[in-house]
């Protein structure tokens, strides 16, 4: 069988989609470049938004329209795999992976390394989540936290930098517990740090990101291991808003000082620091007083990079039952403004970047990433996987 995947939402989501590619390529199917010459398209579904979930099923429904085999899984139908079977009755729907490794009579393995692997490779380290975020429905989807044991990740790593690969991202739902038994009730036994220390002990990788931190989580353990250049100096943090009260109101765990902590803190060790970040906006009772505390906040730490979503009601959560739910209108102002002071924050951070010597990964297209998530074109004989340490100017400036 000829098979392709198409994936949307997280980095959790596109690892999830390479192990069950691997699962299938071991079992003698192979993968496709293309929809157009598959004979089944599998459909990696999101539904951490209304809009995400929409999304998804299109997906599936334009994959039904083309007369191919389809198969769904993902975090939609592991919400609501009743409606998924209703809306696809002749199409395969998997509650759940095991599901679906069980249909195509599959075995779990490690992610296979062909010749074409990705030049940064997603590791996971963590999956689950014990928060109870009164927005998300990320807990039903993805059940309870858990930590990928120690010997496994660095296993991975080891057999990443086997096959060139020149950085890894750790991934998770909520990365930053990693090593805590619960991530809601026991934050302070969150080990990210040592975790590091035990990556750049035990591999030769050369760059290490991370691709999400909770606030809660960080400890002293990690600001030591920050100060290794190995480690990418680009931070996106889960924040979601910038107000107290409606951090309080969402049950972040978390408030404003430890965000300002951490920029704090990891600032005076890396100066040159790219801070990222998630927001909610027109989350439920939220008033214009709250959202310029979220404004206040973004001014005050010059985030280079954000990430802006209206808030989405999600049935189910402890959110959607609030009163003072705010009108659609006022969330799109409100997401227009955040936006337009990232994309101003974001041009300014590149213009201090130009001029200084950033080291860059290069990608298949011949462009670059650098440490601090800066962009760049490459020269084309820049070998794809390398690492370039060149001078940049305005004009190599581009975005992914």
């Amino acid at each position: 069988m000829k098979f392709f995947i198409k994936t949307l939402g997280c980095k959790m989501n596109f690892l999830d989609s390479a192990r069950i590619s691997a699962g299938l390529q071991n079992a003698g199917h192979h993968l496709s470049d293309s929809e157009k010459d598959a004979e089944m398209i599998f459909v990696n579904s999101c539904t951490v938004t209304h809009q995400a979930d929409r999304k998804s099923r299109y997906e599936a429904l334009r994959a039904t329209k083309k007369g191919k085999q389809v198969a769904i899984f993902g975090c939609g139908p592991k919400v609501d795999t009743k409606e998924w079977n209703k809306q696809f009755p002749d199409d395969l729907v998997f509650g759940n992976d095991q599901e679906l490794f069980d249909h195509f009579g599959l075995t779990e393995h490690d992610i296979i390394f062909p010749e074409s692997s990705r030049t940064r490779l997603p590791v996971a380290i963590q999956g689950g989540c014990d928060n109870v975020c009164s927005f998300c429905i990320t807990t039903v989807a993805r059940g309870e936290h858990f930590n990928i044991p120690l010997e496994g990740i660095i296993r991975q790593i080891n057999r990443a930098v086997e096959h060139g690969i020149n950085e890894i991202v750790l991934t998770g739902i909520n990365l930053a517990a990693w090593g805590s038994t619960n991530s809601r009730t026991k934050p302070e036994e969150a080990k990210l740090g040592e975790l590091l220390t035990e990556i750049l002990n035990q591999t030769d990788i050369p760059r290490v990101r991370i691709s999400s931190i909770g606030p809660q989580f960080i400890h002293e353990d990690f600001y030591e291991a920050y100060q290794n250049q190995r480690i990418c100096d680009h931070l996106h943090m889960s924040i979601q808003s910038g107000s107290p009260g409606v951090l309080e109101r969402m049950n972040r765990g978390h408030g404003a000082p430890e965000i300002y902590e951490i920029v704090k803190r990891t600032r005076e060790i890396r100066p040159n620091t790219a801070y990222s970040a998630d927001f909610i906006v027109g989350f439920p009772g939220e008033t214009e007083k709250e959202f310029q505390e979220t404004v206040e906040m973004i001014k005050t730490i010059r985030f280079a990079k954000l990430h802006v979503f209206p808030y989405s009601k999600r049935e189910g959560t402890g959110a959607a039952r609030m009163k003072n739910q705010v009108p659609e209108q006022i969330k799109k102002e409100r997401s227009q403004i955040l936006r337009d002071l990232g994309d101003k924050l974001r041009k300014e951070y590149l213009e201090h970047q130009v001029g200084k010597e950033l080291e860059f990964l290069v990608d298949l297209k011949h462009r670059g990433i650098s440490t601090n998530y800066v962009f760049a074109n490459m020269n084309k004989k820049a070998p794809t996987g390398s690492l370039q340490k060149i001078v940049l100017s305005e004009g190599m400036l581009t975005e992914l």
